[in-house]
């Protein structure tokens, strides 16, 4: 599923828009409605979990020009319960995946303190957090893969009884579409929106029904 929607647009509360920026903005919010429209027809049409994953993944990054960004379910079926990586991507470190590894459910980590409280957490620098923060930024990640992760939005997925079952998760938005490097991290990364807000809690909760619904129908992911 691919869309042309040209680098994000801005809103803004200046009402002194040109027509230019009227087009530009109508034509925006129309690609978003299609390929959000695209993305519920998915629903119906795709029958493997893990291609879903990736496509709504891949999709919500062009959405919001992320540079990586994760889908997490959560383990209950051991004692100690785990948040894991189930689909994983990342254009500046393609073939570095973290698929497979988890981390444990508690609120340490970005992604457990989302899939603990439930909470959105829109971080515009994980390795300058409030000295009151909860949560951190594993910053073993980073090095690991070589990798600097600069601005983080993640949001949880409910299932229909309220209970979270993963935690959708984009990182770095950028402002060009360049490969990511610890020198340049800065100068071409920005937080995400209140718009990227929005739009990721309506993908996530469309990802939630696709896997809840294939819960329901005991599909596994295929190896």
């Amino acid at each position: 599923m691919t869309s042309d929607l040209g680098w994000q647009t801005e809103t803004s509360e200046d009402s002194s828009y040109s027509n230019s920026q009227i087009l530009e903005q109508l034509h925006y919010y129309k690609c978003l409605l299609d390929v959000l429209l695209a993305l519920s027809m998915t629903l119906s049409s795709t029958h493997d979990l893990r291609d879903f994953l990736e496509s709504a993944l891949a999709t919500t990054r062009s959405m919001t020009k992320s540079d990586a960004g994760s889908i997490y379910l959560i383990d209950r079926s051991m004692p100690v319960h785990t948040v894991c990586f189930e689909v994983s991507q990342n254009d500046s470190q393609p073939d570095r995946s973290l698929v497979n590894f988890a981390v444990p459910l508690n609120q340490d980590s970005i992604v457990g303190y989302v899939a603990m409280t439930g909470e959105t957490l829109n971080l515009s620098d994980a390795h300058d957090l409030p000295d009151d923060a909860r949560y951190r930024h594993h910053k073993t990640f980073d090095y690991d893969i070589e990798y600097r992760t600069r601005s983080v939005l993640a949001v949880p997925m409910f299932d229909s009884q309220k209970r979270t079952i993963g935690v959708f998760q984009l990182i770095n938005r950028k402002v060009q579409d360049i490969s990511i490097t610890i020198e340049n991290v800065r100068d071409i990364t920005l937080a995400y929106s209140e718009l990227d807000e929005k739009l990721l809690l309506a993908i996530a909760s469309q990802v939630s029904l696709y896997i809840e619904r294939s819960q329901l129908l005991g599909q596994v992911f295929k190896e």
